[in-house]
């Protein structure tokens, strides 16, 4: 599919911006003349590429993908590494290309955290990629990422589509942004910050962290689980429904008094989440009643 197909595609589905990431090409605004199609403001075209290592470099046999969101030109392949291991050199190639580097489809590629050791200057990782979770089921990488948070790598969490066929895997994986507008300088530069979160459905209107009281205050679209997700066995978590539980969590309250999400059926729509002050990181995560995640970035606590 060309690129104006598949931008038309987005700027029917409501979408504010795409990243277009082919393998080996840069891809970006000059390859697209039609970015409005009917809808109420044009789609934003950032120029991307992804790229992969040549060799079974991964403690699994594997390869890495990595995606460069924003960079200024086609990035080379591979020759000569003068010593530096094929990812990191394709990640320091992103960087002088200007662009933004993340791990791509992480579960999918069979990565561990041992394949993160001495990996440095990326961004992140696709936490959620909907191409490789339709295909095998193994595009929800979250695990991965607590174990690198965990450890000491302070990494952030990407949601896509990786879209191969529009129609069958995308509008299922996105990524929202805090920008201050649509430019791609803007929607870039409010990435590279950490001001968005990652979603395959539900919608985090607001998180508010009180470090007085070690309490997050969440806000979302419907859902039947709140959880804030922390190094070790900390966190807390608030589920909906005639036997959900909590711990560490309060519900929210209508104004005749009545708590949030008690009866069958009954959704949640916030919770207050309470930390004891001793994690390392925390992010929320919500789950809607479909099965369908949104994922925060991670709050870090400094801790004297």
């Amino acid at each position: 599919m060309s690129p104006n197909h598949l931008i038309a595609h987005y700027a029917y589905a409501g979408w504010d911006f795409v990243a277009l990431t082919d393998h080996w090409h840069a891809t970006g605004p000059a390859e697209v003349t039609v970015t409005n199609t009917g809808t109420p403001h044009p789609v934003t075209v950032i120029r991307g590429i992804e790229v992969n290592t040549e060799d079974a470099s991964t403690a699994t046999g594997s390869t890495y993908h990595i995606t460069g969101l924003g960079v200024d030109g086609p990035v080379a392949r591979r020759t000569e590494g003068n010593g530096v291991p094929a990812a990191q050199w394709y990640v320091d190639a992103i960087r002088e290309r200007g662009g933004l580097a993340v791990i791509a489809h992480p579960y999918w590629s069979g990565l561990t955290l041992r394949d993160f050791e001495g990996l440095h200057g990326y961004l992140g990782i696709e936490v959620y990629n909907a191409d490789t979770d339709v295909h095998i089921g193994r595009g929800d990488a979250s695990l991965l990422w607590d174990d690198l948070l965990t450890h000491g790598h302070n990494v952030l969490g990407i949601g896509v589509d990786d879209c191969h066929r529009p129609g069958y895997d995308s509008v299922r994986g996105w990524t929202v942004v805090r920008a201050t507008d649509r430019s791609a300088e803007a929607i870039l530069s409010a990435v590279r910050a950490g001001n968005f979160y990652a979603s395959a459905g539900p919608e985090i209107i607001n998180v508010q962290w009180d470090p007085g009281s070690n309490v997050i205050n969440v806000e979302c679209s419907p859902v039947r689980s709140i959880t804030a997700v922390a190094d070790g066995m900390k966190g807390a978590r608030l589920n909906a429904g005639r036997f959900g539980a909590s711990l560490g969590a309060r519900r929210l309250r209508s104004a005749s008094g009545r708590p949030e999400g008690v009866l069958e059926g009954e959704l949640l729509t916030g919770a207050e989440l309470h930390l004891t002050g001793r994690e390392r990181y925390v992010r929320i995560q919500v789950e809607d009643a479909n099965g369908h995640r949104a994922w925060t970035n991670p709050l870090f606590i400094a801790r004297a």
